[in-house]
This record gives C-alpha cells, structure tokens and sequence, in this order.
C-alpha cells in the first residue's frame, strides 16, 4: 500500500511527508545525458519503461516560531487525473489537527504548478489565509516577466502567485537567507532561475530538503544525470554538486518532495563522488 503521509523529527521540530498524489511512473526523462542501461540499474529495473513510485510531495514543518509548509502540491489537476492519493494534501494537513489557518509561513522551491496548486482554490481565494508567501526573486521575475511567456509552465505559476502578490502576500529572498529559525534558504537553480533547496536544523541535526534539484536519491550520487526539464542542465550539475557537499558538510539527512514516502538518507564521500545510503 503506498504511504501518503509520515512524520519524523529533526531536533525538537516535527516534519511531515505528504503527498498530494503518489503515481507510479516512467521515469526515462529525468536521466538524460546517460545509457538507459546505467540508470536503469541505479533504480533497480531493467526496462526503462518500467513504472516506478513517485511523488508530489510537500513537507509541514512544526515545533519552531512558526508553522511551515514547504510547497502546496499539484492540487486539483492531481484529483484529475486519477493518481493515488491524488489532490489530498489538505486532507492530509487536517489528519495531523492542523487547521489551513494556522500555517502562517509558506517556502516555495520554485513556482511550477505541481508545486504551488493550492496557493489558491478553485474560486481563486487563497487557500492558507494567514500565509505568507516566501519565493526567491529571482524565481519570481522569471515567471511574471516576459522571458517565461513562452514556457507551457507559465499560466500555472502566475495563477498561483499574481492575485497573492497584488494583495502583499509574497515575501521575496535573495540568496541564502534564515527565512525563520532553523531554515535557511540554499539557492540550487538550474530546473528553473530560481529553485532554492532548504536546509532544516534544530538541536545540532540537520535536514536537507532538495525540492527538484533531485527527482530521485540517484541524481544526488550522479549530478550529470540531466531531468529534461530543467532550464539549465549545467547549472542544475552544479546545484547537485553543491547539495552533496552541503550534505556531507552537515551530515544532513536527505529527502525530496518526489521521492516516496518516507525515504530519507545520507550521504558520504567516496573515492568516485558520492554515494546515498538510505535510512
């Protein structure tokens, strides 16, 4: 049975894993750039249309100042189209007791739509009416100016954000900032301009929450192995990289908004790069 929901702690700080849809799916195109024959193998199949879990996943951060969501899922889309678990996640927000109305702090890693689907309703109201936004600027001038006006992803993002900005809701960042106690920013752009990974610590632990510099544990051992959509593969290459030595550095704990719940893990240096162990 596919998990859609689990708990754990960093510290004195409770996070859950939830997902707002848990398919299992090809996953050919996020591993260019190498032979079928060599990702397949990293995932444990042999046939590179073989579906595998996935996830889209946020994560709900508690025990700090403030009540934290990092990211708002697919939304109704996932309901759609029928995945597991699909266009749950306020659901599954309520099952811990949590009211949509005490979540007063929102971190986006970055504004495509399976990752920001329910900033608002269907009506377009926000769904988190005591939330502020945070989103780096450099995210938020890609995809409310024109350079974005010809990517498919562009009418999701600004629907998430526009009427949330206009009403003083989105708080913007630059760089490497301490957003609230205990998290901190880690810009990794390359999937989109401004994609920022996070960086959780309490009581000397820490966790690294990827966002989609990682689609899968693999990417974080093998940072040339390109997802198709990322804008910047050379850039992404190196927000891999620079995630992995953080990791180590920090003997983070590990995990991504697509891996399936609960997967968390380590990373160590070895003598060809790095290498995940799962925990």
């Amino acid at each position: 049975m596919v998990k859609l929901s689990d708990t754990f702690h960093i510290g004195n700080l409770e996070v859950a894993a939830l997902s707002d849809g848990a398919p299992e799916r090809a996953l050919g195109g996020f591993f260019h750039g190498v032979d079928a024959a060599e990702w397949t193998r990293a995932l444990g199949i042999t046939d590179p249309e073989t579906p595998v879990p996935f996830n889209f996943g946020s994560f709900l951060i508690r025990g700090g100042t403030r009540t934290v969501l990092i990211d708002t899922g697919y939304g109704t889309p996932a309901r759609e189209m029928g995945m597991e678990g699909g266009g749950g996640l306020l659901d599954r927000i309520r099952e811990l007791g949590v009211g949509l109305d005490e979540i007063d702090m929102i971190v986006h890693t970055h504004l495509h739509g399976d990752h920001v689907g329910w900033n608002l309703d269907a009506d377009g109201a926000p769904t988190f009416p005591k939330a502020v936004f945070f989103v780096s600027r450099v995210e938020m001038d890609y995809w409310l100016g024109s350079e974005a006006d010809a990517n498919p992803m562009a009418a999701a993002a600004r629907r998430a954000v526009s009427s949330l900005q206009a009403s003083g809701r989105v708080a913007t960042f630059d760089g490497e900032i301490a957003v609230t106690t205990g998290l901190t920013t880690v810009p990794t752009p390359g999937h989109t301009p401004g994609h920022t990974s996070l960086l959780l610590a309490s009581q000397g632990e820490h966790l690294l929450i990827a966002g989609d510099a990682a689609h899968h544990p693999a990417h974080l051992e093998h940072h040339d192995w390109i997802p198709g959509v990322d804008l910047d593969p050379a850039e992404s290459h190196r927000s891999r990289q620079k995630l992995a030595e953080l990791a180590v550095e920090k003997d983070a704990i590990v995990t991504g908004g697509h891996f399936p719940i609960l997967t968390l893990g380590k990373l160590e240096r070895v003598e060809s790069g790095y290498r995940w162990k799962t925990l």
